[in-house]
């Protein structure tokens, strides 16, 4: 029987054996993951009767959301999914002092006729750049200090002067290398296809129930609290150390930071590509009302483009309303790591402030990713392709340091990896389900 590791056990590595499993079901599989718990950053924390989504809340079902849908329709979970509620396309912007809906009226007045000549104008460019430098080709400098950068920093989780526009924007990329304007790219494509809307969904009670699911019905062996501290790729077998033990396979699938991956095992080029990612450190406060009901506005959140630390007000019972019945919930996204007790603080005088609630929450919670955030950063993509080749073939590595940040893409790159090692018949006819 072939032995495979999967080196972490958040989305990405349950993902990732889930398939594995559905493809090569007679495969012993073993998931090494270095905290207590699965999981990784989609985390959901249960107090007083709230079930409260410290990482990820949801996802978008266009593009690669496909496969967290198909992920969610083959464990069962169909019937429990919820979509958001209409309002939560509304969102509002805080700057010069003020909270303004983001409506046509408020991108007129910060330019957008201008922005989209601009736009029109502008020439194709197939390199890659930061984002803030893609924003400059197609926009002007009022819409995006005031609008375009607070959205990527809320939508990609990383500073436009430093991101890569290949990696955060692919599509939009792909159109700019196309015809140089984005509109005229978006016109066309749309004039060709036919697509339903995209929507924002989620699970019920909470998104938690994902990893819950997938950790309940994924017939593998865990090790917890087992972080790996060495890879050997030989010839004929994958030799995995941990701080207790050695254990020998045919493939190992790594799902981890790649600055860790460059100390586990030597791969040209890999502490190189390592350095393209920048982690952020981020913190999502969460505060919960049952007994008072704090007035909210109706719509998805608030972002902030001149009140750092704070980034965003996430409005979680009016995006999600069957989700958290009777309840209201909202997160604050902090930059840096706090301690719990001024979060607590920092929490209670923001939303005083903008959001005019003064009743203490029944519960708080506070959630900094570990690693935290990874920002792709300009040339990582071409610098990838450059590391590919060097790649054991009995190591894969899946999830978002290696293709990007967010659930859908952990998720689509976990889906490929276990289709190209299937088309491949990387193990004998006898492992795999036809």
């Amino acid at each position: 029987m072939r032995k495979i590791f999967i080196i972490g056990a958040g989305i990405s590595g349950l993902s990732t054996a889930w398939w594995l499993k559905k493809k090569f079901p007679h495969t012993e599989c073993l998931i090494l993951e270095k905290s207590p718990r699965p999981g990784g950053l989609l985390y959901t924390e249960y107090l007083n009767d709230f079930a409260l989504d410290l990482g990820p809340k949801g996802f978008l079902t266009h593009g690669d959301g496909k496969y967290t849908l198909q992920l969610i329709k083959e464990l069962g979970l169909y019937s429990s999914l919820v979509t958001s509620n209409k309002a939560a396309k509304t969102r509002f912007i805080h700057y010069k002092g003020k909270t303004r809906k983001i409506s046509l009226w408020t991108l007129l007045k910060e330019g957008l006729p201008l922005a989209l000549i601009k736009d029109l104008f502008a020439f194709r460019y197939d390199k890659d750049s930061s984002v803030q430098e893609f924003l400059q080709r197609h926009s002007t400098k009022s819409l995006i200090h005031h609008i375009l950068n607070p959205i990527v920093l809320a939508t990609r989780a990383g500073h436009s002067h430093l991101l890569s526009a290949h990696m955060a924007f692919p599509s939009l990329s792909k159109y700019e290398a196309q015809t140089g304007s984005l509109l005229r790219s978006y016109l066309k494509e749309s004039s060709i296809k036919t697509k339903n809307s995209p929507y924002l969904a989620s699970l019920k009670p909470s998104f938690g129930i994902l990893i819950d699911t997938l950790v309940k019905k994924l017939p593998v062996t865990w090790k917890f609290s087992s972080p790996v501290i060495k890879i050997d790729c030989l010839p004929s077998q994958v030799i995995i150390h941990t701080e207790k033990e050695t254990l020998a396979g045919d493939l190992a699938i790594y799902t981890g930071p790649l600055t860790s991956l460059s100390h586990l095992i030597h791969i040209p080029g890999m502490s190189q590509l390592a350095k393209k990612i920048l982690p952020w450190d981020l913190s999502c406060a969460t505060l919960g009302w049952k007994t008072q009901h704090p007035h909210l506005p109706q719509g998805y959140g608030m972002l902030f483009s001149d009140a750092p630390p704070l980034l965003g007000i996430v409005f979680h019972s009016q995006i999600f309303p069957k989700q958290l019945s009777g309840k209201t919930v909202i997160s604050l996204l902090l930059e840096n790591r706090w301690y719990k007790e001024d979060a607590y603080a920092f929490s209670l005088a923001a939303i005083s402030e903008y959001l005019n609630i003064t009743c203490k929450p029944d519960v708080f919670s506070l959630f900094s990713p570990e690693d935290g955030l990874p920002q792709h950063c300009v040339g990582f993509l071409e610098m990838k392709n450059c590391v590919l080749p060097h790649i054991p073939q009995n190591l894969k590595i899946v999830g978002q340091n290696f293709s990007g940040p967010g659930v859908n893409r952990c998720v689509a790159s976990a889906y490929h990896t276990i289709a190209t090692l299937y088309r491949e018949k990387t193990f004998t006819k006898s492992h795999c389900l036809h």
